[in-house]
C-alpha cells in the first residue's frame, strides 16, 4: 500500500500543477485584451475617423482603435501599462478633435479640411 501512495505523489504533483497553470494561462488570457475606454469626439465624417483612428494606432500601447461616427464615441483598446487614458485622449486632441472633456489642438483643429472642422455639417 505504502508503495502505491509513493507511485501516487509524482502523478498527483503533476494533476495540481497542470491545474495552477490552467489557473494563471487563463487569467493572462483574460489581461491580453488589455482596458476598452470609450472616449466622446467631435468627429464629424469619414476624413475624422481615419485621421482619429490613424492618430491612435501609432500611440505606444494602444491595441484597437474604432471610431464610431454615429455616436462620435472612439473605443480604444489598450495596456494601461504603456499608455494611459489621459494620453489617449490627447492623441485625439493633438490631431485636431475634442476627447471627452479635453478642447482640441487649435492649430492642428485650424489645419483639418473644412468638412473635419466643428460645426461643419457631417455627411
Amino acid at each position: 500500500m505504502i508503495q502505491t501512495i509513493r507511485k501516487s505523489i509524482p502523478l498527483m504533483m503533476l494533476v495540481a500543477l497542470m491545474g495552477v497553470y490552467t489557473s494563471c494561462s487563463s487569467a493572462s488570457a483574460a489581461n491580453a485584451g488589455g482596458e476598452t475606454v470609450e472616449i466622446k469626439t467631435s468627429a464629424n465624417c469619414g476624413t475624422c475617423k481615419m485621421t482619429i483612428e490613424k492618430a491612435l494606432k501609432e500611440v505606444d500601447g494602444v491595441k484597437k482603435a474604432r471610431l464610431d461616427l454615429g455616436n462620435k464615441v472612439a473605443y480604444v483598446t489598450y495596456n494601461p501599462d504603456k499608455v494611459s487614458e489621459d494620453e489617449i485622449r490627447k492623441a485625439i486632441v493633438n490631431s485636431g478633435y475634442d476627447a471627452d472633456d479635453m478642447e482640441c489642438n487649435k492649430d492642428a483643429h485650424d489645419g483639418l479640411p473644412a468638412c473635419c472642422q466643428k460645426g461643419a455639417d457631417p455627411h
